[in-house]
């Protein structure tokens, strides 16, 4: 956590500022003095002790707009934090809260919204920070910047996942060989998923190319002769586990996607067989989720569909790595 930060006259000296109880300014100060790298607080113990403020000091800050609370979670996010802030790229360290950033937008003020209507944004926050969280390109060419990258994206057919599930799983047999010659005593690796009682079990006998789906009752031998055809093939497919993942994702999602949809239920299929539980891909599906309601373009069928396709195995990742770093 850095040992400075930054507040802004402008704010400081602000009608909605200057206005308030005096706890709710020094609390302000104290969340701006604890906030990450993306201005975000998780943990207010400390600060409502040292600054006595109670929940009507934090309502007095959500209501000047100088916070924000995208989910109920207890997370708070400073406003004009970029506005007052800059945290050069490399010691720049992104916030753990990805699921509450990918709620935000930036404005052309670099201030913070929920809000994705309002006329004065210049992108989706996690667009912005991907791109270098550039302060000198004016707003405005940024904002037309976006927009051409996001029709561009829409237009653009996904390469098969078929051929980025080969590249992947390649990549996979490769790590995972590596990682038999340190640690031979790990060869084999069980993963319980809790939902179902399914077991997902790597078998160093096939070369690590995928985690196969079998019951209790089934033995290691018998993964090689489930995962092929008659012909030889790989079946590829989790049925049980791609499904669920199905209803999962239609149970919250504002339109249906029919289970028959072969790339969707492709890219569930890879995320399963590179070692991701169901667990992980319904978090990475949240994640989609919170950034598709809040924009009306992805409130059908075929845009979420697309937007799944391309990004799921990104939010997986990112959700997974969070849970890590967490633990």
């Amino acid at each position: 956590m850095a040992e400075r930060r930054m507040i802004s006259r402008k704010i400081a000296e602000d009608d909605r500022f200057v206005d308030m109880h005096p706890v709710s300014k020094l609390l302000y100060f104290y969340l701006v003095l604890n906030a990450d790298d993306d201005g975000f607080v998780g943990s207010v113990k400390m600060i409502n002790f040292l600054t006595n403020a109670d929940q009507s000091n934090y309502d007095e800050l959500l209501e000047n707009n100088l916070i924000l609370e995208p989910t109920k979670s207890g997370v708070y996010v400073i406003t004009d934090w970029y506005a007052q802030n800059k945290i050069e790229p490399k010691i720049y360290k992104a916030t753990e809260y990805l699921s509450v950033r990918a709620l935000l937008f930036i404005k052309t003020n670099f201030a913070y919204t929920t809000n994705p209507d309002e006329k004065d944004i210049i992108s989706p926050v996690d667009y912005w920070i991907k791109q270098g969280r550039d302060k000198k390109t004016s707003p405005e060419i940024q904002a037309q910047q976006y927009l051409e990258h996001f029709q561009e994206t829409s237009k653009k057919v996904p390469r098969s996942v078929e051929e980025v599930s080969k590249r992947v799983l390649a990549q996979n047999r490769l790590d995972k060989s590596r990682l038999e010659q340190n640690r031979p005593d790990q060869t084999k690796k069980e993963k319980i998923n809790k939902e179902n009682n399914y077991k997902y079990i790597n078998s160093s006998s096939n070369g690590g190319m995928g985690e196969f789906l079998l019951n209790d009752n089934s033995s290691t031998s018998s993964i090689e002769n489930n995962a092929t055809t008659e012909n030889g093939e790989n079946s590829g497919v989790n049925q049980d586990a791609v499904s669920s993942l199905f209803n999962y994702l239609n149970g919250i999602s504002p339109t249906d996607i029919p289970k028959d949809n072969k790339r969707l239920a492709n890219v569930f299929d890879m995320l399963i067989h590179n070692g991701y539980e169901i667990e992980d891909i319904r978090l990475g599906i949240d994640s989609i989720m919170n950034v598709a309601n809040q924009m009306p373009q992805y409130q059908n069928e075929q845009s979420l569909t697309k937007l799944l396709i391309q990004h799921l195995p990104e939010y997986t990742k990112q959700t997974l790595k969070q849970s890590s770093s967490n633990d």
